[in-house]
């Protein structure tokens, strides 16, 4: 595999976190200006996805800064969420 694949790989995987994180932070926003059960229930579920696919990420690639830099927003969303329980 030639740099360039490695890096287009790279940068998919950054983005697919980055996504997810982003959606997470949605999902927490949305559970504490409206906080159902349902909401909340799905905030947790997202936090879990982004988590795994932050460890698998770490695992993978090694502790680089992007992926250390969502694990912290990851981190601070649950935080916030758990500001309901």
């Amino acid at each position: 595999m030639d740099h360039t694949q490695m890096s287009w790989k790279e940068d998919n995987v950054l983005a697919r976190l980055h996504n997810s994180v982003d959606n997470v932070t949605l999902a927490v926003g949305q559970a504490l200006t409206n906080p159902t059960e349902q909401s909340i229930q799905n905030a947790e579920d997202m936090i879990e996805r982004a988590n795994r696919s932050v460890e698998m990420a770490l695992e993978s690639r090694g502790d680089m800064e992007p992926i250390s830099t969502l694990q912290e927003q990851l981190h601070q969303n649950k935080e916030r969420l758990n500001t309901l329980q």
